[in-house]
């Protein structure tokens, strides 16, 4: 179990069964809530199933939030990983947008729920020695971008810091409210969701038993954690359909769903549209045009590709889309290696890439990330006849 849960009771002091009002199936629905003395008779909370837990997370935040359907499930699933933090690779991070009044009361709704919670006002480097380990949500609306990098790093396993000359290992989940009209740049491994601003002034009052209903979810997450750690340590869930980033953050959430191929179905449903909108708004990056213009190059067999070679397909690419900017080969190796292509010297006349089979694997998956489908057959069709041009001119001659 994660260090001091001070928000979940332990599984041998879980509470009784109860759950909010409104469910409809009572084979996948817990008992409805009772009141106070009769709860006290009640029996301890039997292994829930993770639609049980995942229906009544979703009421609970649904009823004192305001997010979207899609947007409580995609909290709700990451709840529910928050209680398996120490059997997953990588920790997505659920990063709020909208206005910071129904954002904070999120956070709060958040903590009533998560694995070992702590409320943060702000977010420092120097503040991990005393929260390490810990579910942290944070409000944190003017969010640098070296904080969001340091932020992104956490959600992988095995990353520490160096600080006070301690070894800090800072692998935890984290919930970032970063403001309503946020610039700063994405956090790895996070999934962005908004909360919309209330239509009155008044505070939404959570149904009545929702706080006995709060303690005894807990107590039900506790028993679910207890009963299938070893099997969320497996990882045996699988996404298709998404990109990397997007798989890595599917497969976290979807392996604590257990029992459930229905729920997990419908996470890369959800996570599906949101990664093309991702892929989408980087189809017109020079990353992008950087990507799809070694593809393009590297088909035809080339050991190395010097970076002016990049370049002047580059902006070829650029002038065939009708825009004016230019990017020159210094830029071109800049943007390589923030691509995890790194470059070296080929030769006296000019730096490259050397075509191995790392960089033709990292190229294969720069390309489910940057370039459309439709796009490269484009491309491949391009070359294709460039390449039936130069030969049939060699012929010639």
């Amino acid at each position: 179990m994660i260090e001091s849960q001070t928000n979940s009771p332990s599984a041998t002091e879980a509470g009784p069964t109860s759950s909010l009002p409104g469910t409809e199936n009572p084979e996948n629905t817990p008992p409805a809530i009772t009141s106070a003395a009769d709860t006290q008779s009640s029996p301890p909370p039997q292994p829930s199933k993770a639609f049980e837990i995942f229906t009544r997370i979703k009421h609970t935040i649904g009823a004192q939030t305001h997010l979207s359907d899609a947007n409580i499930a995609v909290a709700a699933f990451w709840v529910i990983s928050t209680w398996f933090q120490d059997a997953l690779i990588v920790l997505p991070c659920l990063a709020i947008t909208g206005p910071d009044h129904e954002a904070t009361e999120l956070l709060s709704v958040l903590h009533e729920l998560c694995s070992g919670s702590l409320l943060l006002a702000g977010f420092r480097r120097g503040d991990l020695m005393d929260v390490s380990r810990r579910t942290l949500l944070i409000s944190e609306p003017h969010l640098s971008n070296q904080t969001a990098a340091l932020l992104g790093n956490f959600t992988n396993r095995g990353f520490m810091i160096v600080e006070q000359r301690y070894y800090l290992f800072c692998h935890s989940s984290k919930a970032i409210y970063i403001g309503d009209s946020p610039t700063i740049k994405r956090i790895q491994h996070a999934i962005y969701i908004e909360v919309t601003p209330a239509l009155n002034a008044e505070k939404r009052v959570p149904p009545k038993g929702v706080d006995l209903s709060v303690e005894n979810l807990n107590a039900h997450l506790a028993k679910y954690r207890e009963r299938n750690l070893d099997q969320v340590r497996r990882l045996e869930f699988t996404p298709t359909g998404v990109s990397p980033e997007t798989g890595a953050i599917a497969k976290a959430l979807g392996s604590c769903i257990v029992d459930s191929t229905d729920l997990q179905a419908a996470l890369v449903s959800i996570l599906a549209p949101r990664d093309r909108q991702q892929i989408s708004e980087r189809l017109d990056t020079a990353e992008a045009l950087i990507v799809e213009a070694v593809l393009a190059l590297s088909r035809g067999g080339a050991d190395q590709l010097y970076a002016r070679e990049i370049a002047v397909e580059v902006n070829r690419l650029i002038e065939v889309r009708g825009e004016r900017a230019k990017l020159s080969p210094e830029k071109v190796g800049h943007r390589l290696r923030k691509l995890g292509l790194p470059t070296r010297r080929l030769s006296q006349t000019g730096n490259g890439l050397v075509m191995d089979k790392e960089t033709r694997t990292r190229l294969q998956m720069l390309s489910a990330m940057y370039v459309r489908e439709d796009q490269l057959a484009v491309t491949e069709n391009l070359h294709s006849l460039q390449a039936t041009e130069n030969k049939g001119v060699g012929e010639v001659m």
